[in-house]
């Protein structure tokens, strides 16, 4: 009996559980049922309004254009006003002119009354259209009033069905948050649920920039790396380039010092060599004033006679140079003594020297000050032998002065054959010894080196000679 009775109350309470439950069923159904309904109307409400914004959009955009054509259309009446009164004024002023027009027009017209009559008909016709235009702006002023009275009407109707269909969206939206609580209830669930998906997504979307921009990185430190190896490979390739630069420049100035040095010994051979026959000279200048000169002789020599001890000098050079180079033992110095021979050959003929062809890499290194030192080095060379060929122009007698200046001529040539003569004997004694006085034939020439202008000129040249390769020199020393 107990075991039934229990059986029995079990069966009644999973009986109420069942019905419970079932109860509970039907309400979530009739709760989903109703906000369903409420979702419905809240979208149909959504449509409504969004409709009704955008015929109010459209009547906005008409009111606009509306207004747009109304302002036009006074300001052509306001134009139409303006030349009506234009025209008004200019009648007015012709009007004064209407009495003359007969007489003037009887000269050329035979028919005044025609022309009058015609004159009235145009302005009659004049008048007529004119007040044709008008009425046809007024009718159509008045159209277009009309018109925008009767859009402002459907304008305000429009509104206030607007006004009125915005209350009634109002009410249902508040009658749709007067809704029960338990409604409320499972729409709090429904949101805790829709909150805990928000947040597992924006977790998501964290790791997810969080990888992105870890690739990110990656990509960019990988460009970065990239990047510097191009830069170190570049600074290796302009090493290379500047390593290759350095040592043409290396070659090149090699190339500048020798060439420096074997001009450095050039100038000095020249320096000896034009050192030499200066010293008789220089030494025979200050000679005591001798007695005065012999008479010249009645008649001069010829032309030839000049030229030919000229010839003669030259030759008695070319000889001591000869002799003066089998002295010497040193191949080197043979080579060196020959160029410079050849050098003094070409100046004595009036060749000019050539400059050696230099290529383009060693223009960059006349850029330096010692580039600039070695030009003005050349330069002053260059003026040197230019200065000797005048010399030996200047020492040409002129056709003017040929009866006066041959015979100061020829007694500097032979002065000057006496001083090479002693010079060539000093050469080939070198030992020391007194120094040689000056013959009683070269007194006159001691004597006449304050008067003659041709001794006067050599001496001024030989100066400038002198102070041209004191300065060569020095520049050269200045560039060791």
């Amino acid at each position: 009996m107990w075991a039934q009775g229990e059986d029995r109350a079990a069966e009644s309470d999973g009986e109420t559980g069942s019905s419970s439950e079932d109860e509970e069923d039907i309400q979530c159904e009739i709760l989903e049922i109703q906000r369903d309904e409420a979702n419905q109307r809240l979208s149909e409400l959504e449509e409504v309004s969004n409709q009704l914004l955008k015929e109010i959009n459209v009547l906005e955009m008409q009111f606009q254009i509306e207004r747009s054509c109304r302002e036009s259309a006074e300001a052509l009446a306001v134009k139409v006003s303006k030349e009506n009164k234009v025209l008004k004024r200019t009648s007015q002023m012709v009007m004064p002119l209407i009495p003359e027009l007969p007489e003037n027009s009887a000269a050329v017209t035979f028919e005044p009354e025609a022309d009058c009559d015609e004159v009235d008909d145009c302005g009659e016709e004049t008048l007529l259209v004119e007040n044709q235009a008008l009425i046809a702006v007024s009718q159509l002023v008045t159209e277009e009033f009309t018109e925008m009275s009767q859009k402002l009407e459907l304008e305000q109707g429009l509104r206030q069905h607007a006004e009125v269909f915005a209350h009634q969206m109002f009410a249902a939206r508040g009658e749709s948050e007067m809704l029960p609580q338990s409604s409320e209830a499972g729409l709090q669930l429904r949101l805790q649920q829709a909150l805990e998906q928000i947040s597992t997504i924006s977790l998501a979307l964290c790791d997810i920039q969080c990888c992105y921009q870890d690739q990110v990185r990656q990509s960019q430190s990988a460009v970065d790396q990239s990047a510097v190896l191009s830069e170190l490979q570049n600074l290796r390739e302009q090493l290379e380039g500047s390593e290759e630069e350095k040592k043409a420049l290396e070659t090149q100035l090699c190339g500048a010092n020798g060439c420096v040095m074997q001009l450095q010994e050039e100038v000095k051979q020249l320096q000896e060599m034009l050192s030499r026959p200066e010293e008789p000279e220089e030494e025979a200048a200050p000679a005591p004033p001798p007695p005065p000169p012999p008479p010249p002789p009645p008649l001069p020599p010829p032309h030839t006679a000049v030229t030919n001890s000229l010839d003669f000098l030259r030759i008695r050079r070319r000889e001591r140079a000869t002799k003066a180079d089998q002295n010497k033992a040193a191949p080197l110095l043979d080579m060196q003594t020959k160029a410079v021979d050849e050098m003094m050959e070409r100046i004595k003929r009036g060749i000019v020297l050539r400059p050696m062809k230099r290529t383009q890499e060693d223009d960059s290194s006349w850029k330096d000050q010692r580039g600039e030192n070695r030009k003005s080095a050349v330069v002053e060379l260059k003026g040197m032998l230019d200065g000797m060929k005048r010399q030996q122009l200047r020492r040409a007698p002129s056709r003017r002065g040929r009866n006066g200046g041959e015979v100061e001529l020829l007694q500097v040539l032979q002065r000057r054959r006496r001083a090479m003569g002693e010079n060539q004997d000093q050469t080939r004694d070198p030992q020391p010894g007194p120094q040689c006085v000056p013959a009683a034939g070269d007194a006159p020439w001691a004597g006449e080196s304050g008067s003659a202008p041709v001794l006067r000129r050599l001496k001024q040249n030989r100066e400038k000679r002198d102070s041209r390769i004191r300065a060569s020199a020095l520049i050269i020393s200045q560039e060791n």
